[in-house]
């Protein structure tokens, strides 16, 4: 693996545990996956102001989520796209770009949107309760 592509797989791995602890944590009030870390939203002593925005919050993610998955519901057309390329007699590596970039294109807007949604997450927060989820639970 190259060194661009690999630093790319690497920063979309630690983005992609962030986004999960952060949900886990934000709306399960859960502790961080590792269990090292304690990041129990619950520490932060949210006012009611600030749970019912990360209510709201929450609710336009799903929101996203269910427009994400009837995008997803294509799976079967590139599912399709994929065995077409692999069945080839001789490998087409242009047909073989096109399904790469398709298929990690229509990834990218859903990692966009989960990035709004923890940007979202820390406006909530007041500065020393954003400095106190930034040091203790995105290490």
């Amino acid at each position: 693996m190259k060194g661009k592509n690999k630093m790319v797989v690497l920063s979309r791995q630690k983005l992609v545990r962030y986004w999960t602890s952060f949900v886990i944590l934000a709306f399960s009030c859960s502790t961080f996956a590792s269990g090292q870390i304690n990041c129990d939203i619950r520490k932060l002593d949210l006012t009611q102001m600030q749970k019912t925005r990360l209510r709201l919050i929450r609710i336009q993610y799903k929101r996203n989520q269910n427009t994400n998955l009837q995008h997803t519901a294509n799976s079967r057309r590139k599912y399709e796209h994929l065995n077409q390329i692999l069945m080839q007699p001789k490998f087409d590596e242009t047909e073989a770009k096109r399904y790469v970039l398709n298929h990690y294109m229509s990834r990218l807007q859903q990692d966009v949107d989960e990035l709004k949604v923890q940007y979202e997450f820390l406006q909530v927060l007041n500065h020393q309760q954003r400095k106190n989820w930034i040091n203790n639970c995105l290490r």
